[in-house]
């Protein structure tokens, strides 16, 4: 009797754990993921799952620890590869399923209006004019290597110019007005930008980032370069060999949902995917999406390692 009682007991405790274990979903994300625990704690009490956050630095790193632990992935669900690391996760096979569209935002320069208007220099119209001796050391951008952003713009220089030849030639001018580059969109924005005591005025972030930046009078604090920007998509998935993919599958389908898609423009400063959604009425002046695109019908994997290569050749030599 005694051994039975115990092989129950150690029976029990292995159901526990195994209920415990199921009852947790995982979602690895960027640092910039936003999500309230108002919302986390709406997704909790609707699905009865409980939900951990896995902040796994820039888009890039992002993507790239997960094409590393793809057999024992360190999550069930992703959020926050974009459409220029998206053919990464798809020839990774990292991906159980489709990856849905969350959100959007267009990658271009910002400048700090403050900042010029104090200024004898006129702000720019174009990031073609940034490598011109007006903006020298004014200038921060993100490293493609590992920035989402940043893999953005050089994809968007491929698509602005005819040769690689002219592209090198224009990053070249960049490193030869002292261009920063970041490692990442974080760290550019919020330790280079002048808006938040750096030194470098003019930054590389996205079209709805002065939504952010309005002054205490209500006046714009920043504005951005709309033209010939790219349009950045992000996705939310259900990882391969997930732990607990039907969780993951709820969670995906709370990020598509109106609680959620409704958080997106205040919370991350970028579109919902869902255009049913109205986004804040601040935004048709301050956040107004590109006027025109480049990019959107580049080969952007097939060329990465590439393109990559290049800029490497400029930015490392």
């Amino acid at each position: 009797m005694k051994k039975l009682a115990i092989l129950a007991i150690s029976a029990l405790a292995l159901t526990g754990c195994s209920a415990q274990d199921i009852t947790l979903v995982r979602i690895a994300a960027h640092d910039s993921f936003g999500i309230s625990e108002e919302l986390v704690n709406e997704f909790e009490t609707e699905t009865g799952y409980e939900l951990e956050i896995i902040r796994l630095g820039d888009t890039g790193a992002l993507t790239n620890q997960l094409v590393l632990t793809t057999n024992a992935p360190v999550a069930d669900a992703f959020f926050g590869i974009d459409n220029t690391f998206a053919g990464v996760a798809t020839d990774n096979n990292i991906v159980d399923g489709e990856m849905q569209a969350i959100d959007y935002s267009d990658v271009c320069f910002n400048y700090d209006l403050d900042w010029f208007s104090e200024s004898t220099i006129a702000a720019p119209t174009s990031w073609r004019e940034l490598g011109a001796s007006d903006y020298e050391s004014l200038v921060v951008a993100t490293n493609p290597n590992f920035s989402s952003p940043g893999l953005a713009f050089l994809a968007t220089t491929h698509a602005g110019f005819d040769s690689s030849a002219e592209v090198t030639a224009y990053w070249q001018s960049l490193k030869d007005n002292d261009v920063k580059i970041a490692g990442g969109w974080e760290d550019a924005y919020f330790t280079d930008f002048t808006r938040y005591g750096g030194d470098r005025p003019i930054v590389l972030s996205y079209t709805s980032s002065p939504s952010a930046e309005v002054n205490e009078d209500g006046t714009a604090g920043s504005a951005s370069l709309r033209k010939e920007c790219f349009r950045q998509t992000e996705y939310a998935g259900v990882l391969a060999n997930a732990d607990n993919t039907p969780g993951a599958k709820a969670l995906v389908d709370f990020l598509l949902g109106d609680s959620f898609q409704a958080s997106v423009p205040e919370g991350m400063y970028v579109y919902p995917s869902n255009e049913a959604i109205e986004v804040p009425e601040a935004w048709a002046k301050f956040a107004q999406p590109a006027d025109t695109l480049l990019g959107e019908g580049l080969e952007i994997n097939a060329n990465r390692d590439q393109w990559l290569t290049e800029w490497s050749d400029v930015f490392d030599n």
